[in-house]
């Protein structure tokens, strides 16, 4: 039946490693935080039907958490194949994961082009407000570059905007389904 859904859309989860893809994803599925959520060999998918705004049909979503270690680099070329979304992920705590999100993007893109992704800062819940090391400044920068349709901090443990993330990117590969 998948391949006769014209509203089939695979989605990747790419970042590096222990930014919170396989918990932003559990939070996402099963509305629930796992603290001991394992690293992610290779990749892992789900399945998951939506209904957006403005849609009159019901959407399926194939969500692929793929592993952020380097060595797993050679396994996930074969899973971009086939895209249509990205989510590129980083951790608010961790400065080094914002700019190696550049290597995500040059990674994904010799594969796949560019196509719909939003770019996510996870992890809000350890962020102090008045003491985030990422300007707004450096962030739009990173937005532009990765011409994503929308930056969202994100906590994976609380739940918090995590549905905003897939419930954009989902209009928007929609949108792209239907022009």
């Amino acid at each position: 039946m998948v391949g006769l859904n014209k509203y089939f859309y695979k989605v990747c989860i790419v970042g590096d490693s222990e930014v919170g893809k396989t918990t932003f994803v559990n939070q996402y599925l099963k509305r629930r935080f796992v603290a001991d959520a394992q690293r992610t060999i290779g990749s892992n998918f789900f399945v998951k039907y939506v209904k957006i705004p403005d849609a009159k049909h019901i959407l399926t979503l194939q969500i692929w958490d793929l592993a952020g270690q380097p060595r797993f680099k050679w396994v996930r070329y074969a899973f971009y194949k086939g895209a249509s979304g990205i989510v590129y992920a980083f951790d608010l705590t961790r400065r080094n994961t914002l700019d190696n999100i550049r290597t995500w993007k040059e990674e994904v893109e010799s594969k796949i082009g560019v196509v719909p992704n939003v770019f996510v800062g996870n992890k809000l819940d350890l962020i102090n407000s008045e003491k985030s090391f990422i300007n707004k400044e450096e962030i739009d920068k990173f937005k532009q570059r990765l011409n994503s349709i929308e930056y969202i901090e994100t906590s994976a443990k609380l739940g918090t905007k995590v549905d905003d993330v897939f419930s954009k990117l989902a209009l928007e590969m929609y949108k792209n389904t239907n022009e």
